[in-house]
C-alpha cells in the first residue's frame, strides 16, 4: 500500500522553475510517462527541443514533481498541459501547477486557458478535478477557464430606460444583428 504525502507539506515547500530552453529529458519521460496511457501524446525524442514555455515544480531537495506547459494559441487563449509524478499525487502538487499556470496566463493578459483530455482511464477523473477547479466543458471536448480580468467577466452596463424600449442600445430594431450590428463580442465568449 502506498501512502500519499501530507498535501499540507509537499504543497508548501515546492518551487516553481521556468525552463529557459525547454527539452524533452528523463524527469519528463519519468513525471509525464508516469500518467495513465494514453493521456499524453508527447511524440518527443531525449535532448528534443519543446514547443510553449515550460515550468517544473520541485520538491524542497530540487526533485521534479511535477511540470506545467503553457503554449499560446490563436485568440490570446492558451492551451496548458499539466501532470504531476505518480508518487506524489493527491499531495498539492496538481493544484500548485495549475494555481501557477493561471498566474502565469493572467500576467500575459490570456483571456483563457484550456485542456483537452484525451481518452484515458483516469478521464473523468481529471475532467472532475478540473470542473472542481473552474474549468467548463464536455468530457470528451476542449475544457475552458477564463483567467483574464480576474477570472470574472465584468458585468454588462445596466441599458437605460429609453433603449430598453425600443430593443437594442442604439434604438435599431430586431434583425439588425445579423447584418453585424449592435452585438458585443465581449458579451459572447465563453
Amino acid at each position: 500500500m502506498t501512502v500519499a504525502p501530507d498535501p499540507s507539506s509537499v504543497a508548501s515547500d515546492l518551487q516553481w522553475v521556468r525552463e529557459e530552453s525547454p527539452t524533452w529529458d528523463a524527469d519528463k519521460v519519468r513525471v509525464i510517462g508516469g500518467a495513465p496511457e494514453g493521456a499524453f501524446v508527447l511524440p518527443f525524442s531525449d535532448g528534443e527541443q519543446l514547443p510553449g514555455d515550460w515550468f517544473s515544480a520541485r520538491d524542497a531537495g530540487g526533485a521534479v514533481v511535477g511540470y506545467g506547459r503553457l503554449d499560446t494559441t490563436w485568440g490570446g487563449d492558451a492551451e496548458i498541459l499539466l501532470a504531476v509524478d505518480p508518487g506524489h499525487q493527491e499531495a498539492g502538487v496538481g493544484s500548485f501547477v495549475l494555481e501557477r499556470l493561471e498566474a502565469e496566463a493572467a500576467a500575459r493578459d490570456i483571456n483563457y486557458i484550456h485542456n483537452r483530455i484525451r481518452d484515458h482511464a483516469q478521464r473523468d477523473v481529471v475532467h472532475d478535478w478540473l470542473v472542481v477547479r473552474g474549468f467548463r466543458g464536455p468530457v470528451d471536448g476542449d475544457l475552458r477557464k477564463r483567467v483574464g480580468a480576474g477570472g470574472r467577466r465584468p458585468r454588462p452596463e445596466a441599458r437605460p430606460a429609453s433603449s430598453a424600449a425600443s430593443g437594442t442600445p442604439d434604438g435599431r430594431g430586431p434583425g439588425h444583428e445579423e447584418q453585424g450590428g449592435y452585438v458585443d463580442v465581449e458579451e459572447h465568449q465563453y
